[in-house]
């Protein structure tokens, strides 16, 4: 069992062992770790690109404003993901055909709502049809706290892209009532009857939830996404593999 999308609690004494603290609690073996735009948690993600542990996986921040990513960065099979806003989806698309072949997991940000990523991630589909794409948060189904009334069309179309995985993520973050977020669950039951069990995958968005609670809502996501030990997600096989970059 994996958790799919993390970050770092930067306000505890060592960052890493906490987290590792709260997936014993639940039975998590491993677990992609995103930057922060902030950066906040860089230098963190820096040392375990380095040290190269089998538990963490990394995905990093596309910033076409500072330039091309560091290529022995890229080369490091610590990076498995790239975070890319939807605004910056055109700048990513000139380096899409090398990123395809890499095997690495484009993880995308729905800063505008899932609309305008979903028509980006379509186009970039259509172009490269062996890009991963790793779609997070429930794909986004509200809005500035309200539903976002483009959601259920947008997931049907982006159902049709041939490597696509959903996280059910973020779910305190959606959510207008307290755990366990009733609210939420139409959503991750609608997904997981479009994209089906292996295409959908379990995750945190710690520390950006009741933190005491990590070990009950990675259960909540894990109940969610109809998980089974015998039939992992697409995203379990592959994240933790060898990139080709």
């Amino acid at each position: 069992m994996i958790d799919a999308y993390t970050h770092l609690d930067m306000s505890a004494g060592d960052p890493i062992a906490d987290l590792e603290s709260r997936m014993d609690s639940a039975g998590v073996a491993r677990a992609l770790i995103v930057e922060t735009w902030g950066r906040d948690n860089s230098a963190c993600l820096d040392s375990l690109i380095t040290s190269a542990p089998s538990r963490f996986r990394v995905a990093l921040c596309f910033r076409p404003e500072e330039g091309e990513l560091d290529p022995a960065t890229l080369r490091s099979n610590v990076v498995t993901a790239l975070r890319v806003r939807t605004t910056d989806m055109q700048a990513f698309g000139e380096d899409a055909a090398n990123f395809a072949t890499s095997g690495r997991w484009l993880l995308p940000h729905a800063e505008s709502g899932i609309s305008s990523l979903a028509k980006e991630l379509i186009g970039l589909s259509e172009q490269h049809p062996s890009l991963k794409i790793f779609l997070p948060h429930l794909g986004w189904p509200r809005h500035n706290g309200e539903d976002d009334c483009d959601w259920h069309n947008a997931i049907s179309s982006l159902s049709r892209l041939p490597n696509i995985v959903v996280g059910v993520s973020a779910i305190a973050h959606f959510s207008q009532r307290p755990f366990p977020h009733e609210d939420i669950e139409p959503f991750a039951a609608h997904l997981l009857g479009v994209f089906g069990v292996t295409a959908l995958v379990a995750a945190s968005d710690y520390p950006l939830m009741e933190k005491s609670r990590y070990a009950e809502y990675m259960q909540l996501a894990r109940d969610w996404t109809g998980w089974r030990s015998d039939r992992p997600s697409r995203l379990d096989f592959n994240l933790f593999q060898e990139s080709r970059g």
